[in-house]
């Protein structure tokens, strides 16, 4: 039986193909937010200047308030919002009576700024696909090597799709016929073909949307699959009512999620079966990758926590860019990310844990449980003959 590699993408593996960064994503929003029509009479450009200008007086450091802090803030400031009188009490929020909202922000212009804002990341992604320049000759050698010996299973949080780009035949849950239609989630297949070659986008893709009308058989709310990226972006946008969530408030349903609290919206299908699939892929784990991660989801560090628990510990190689090597970077100061390393994913080096230096890139743990690679996703991809020698001491 083919052992397991899982591999688990983030936004840094993506940047090298012109995927936009987050602060370039914010300069986009901002700017589409102050010249948007419907922004001006809404209130929307009013209320992302508020939220804006209030994080970068109360954060120590204003340069990192960046789109989904915003949008963060936009979503959460709607939801406090108190109820009509004769709302039932599950749909009450609770924690309306204890919270002043002082914002002086109206409840449509936050509406319409959390919406326009969503358009905006989709529109700017999906068109991100469309014009990398950058071959994807590397990753789909990548992808080649790892199907050979393992079952490939991928997990990513961007929504662009560069991987499929490189690997059309990787299985994402949906049917995989191409289809002029869209395509419904397969609810009892996708629980059947655990053993394939797959990518899952664990927080939306350019490729799903909201149909209307709804395709026979299928929710209201849920994401189908768009072939096509230019007809995709046409449904990017729900059009119904909002989705709850436990203690009374809901969130809005957008076929990309944004912001910070990502746990509650994976309630919806398919993004709900993706991420209980994660969860039993990495516990099943012989070999597992984070890519380009700045390790800022903590629904997933869970579940990689868990899988690095497990004993003995999967191997890990961790694959980043640090301005020099992984070794120097730590050796006096650790940033957010690499405290996630540490305790979290058990990554026992640098610092006073010490490691070895192997090849042009790689820092290997003592332990040999895990490795991390320090030269950014491409340069990775075009020295194999290091990552098979740390993987070599890795699995020995």
């Amino acid at each position: 039986m083919k052992k397991r590699a899982i591999v688990l993408f983030g936004a840094g593996a993506s940047v090298e193909y012109k995927a936009p960064s987050t602060m370039k994503l914010t300069e986009d929003i901002e700017r589409s937010v102050m010249a948007d029509g419907w922004m001006k009479r809404s209130g929307g450009d009013a209320a992302y200047a508020v939220i804006r200008d209030k994080l970068k007086a109360y954060l120590r450091n204003p340069g990192i308030v960046h789109f989904e802090h915003i949008y963060h803030c936009a979503h959460e400031l709607l939801f406090k919002s108190a109820p009509g009188h004769k709302a039932f009490d599950e749909f009450r929020p609770l924690l309306v009576p204890f919270l002043d909202d002082n914002s002086g922000i109206p409840e449509t212009a936050l509406r319409e700024l959390a919406r326009h804002m969503a358009k905006v990341i989709y529109a700017e992604m999906s068109a991100a696909c469309g014009r990398n320049a950058l071959s994807l000759d590397p990753l789909r050698a990548f992808f080649d090597m790892l199907k050979a010996q393992h079952v490939l299973r991928i997990y990513t949080t961007n929504y662009d799709d560069f991987p499929l780009q490189a690997d059309p035949g990787l299985y994402t849950g949906f049917v995989a016929s191409p289809s002029a239609t869209p395509k419904p989630f397969e609810i009892d297949t996708f629980w059947q073909r655990q053993d394939v070659d797959s990518i899952f986008h664990l927080h939306g893709s350019v490729h799903m949307g909201f149909p209307h009308p709804i395709p026979a058989g299928g929710e209201l709310g849920e994401l189908f699959w768009f072939d096509d990226r230019a007809e995709a972006i046409k449904h990017s946008s729900f059009n119904g009512g909002d989705a709850r969530r436990m203690d009374g408030s809901s969130f809005l349903p957008t076929a990309v999620i944004t912001g910070l609290d990502k746990l509650s919206r994976l309630q919806q299908r398919p993004l709900s079966h993706f991420y209980s699939a994660m969860a039993t892929d990495l516990m099943a784990a012989d070999l597992i990758y984070v890519i380009g991660s700045g390790l800022s989801d903590l629904h997933l560090n869970t579940w990689l926590q868990e899988a690095r628990s497990r004993n003995p510990r999967p191997p890990l190689l961790f694959v980043d860019y640090w301005n020099t090597s992984f070794l120097d970077a730590v050796e006096f100061d650790h940033d957010r990310k690499e405290i996630e390393m540490f305790h979290a994913l058990k990554m026992q080096v640098g610092g006073h844990y010490g490691g070895t230096r192997i090849g042009a890139g790689w820092t290997l743990s003592d332990d040999r449980t895990c490795a991390i690679w320090d030269k950014g996703f491409q340069r990775f991809l075009t020295a194999p003959t290091d990552h098979d020698q740390v993987v070599a001491l890795c699995t020995a």
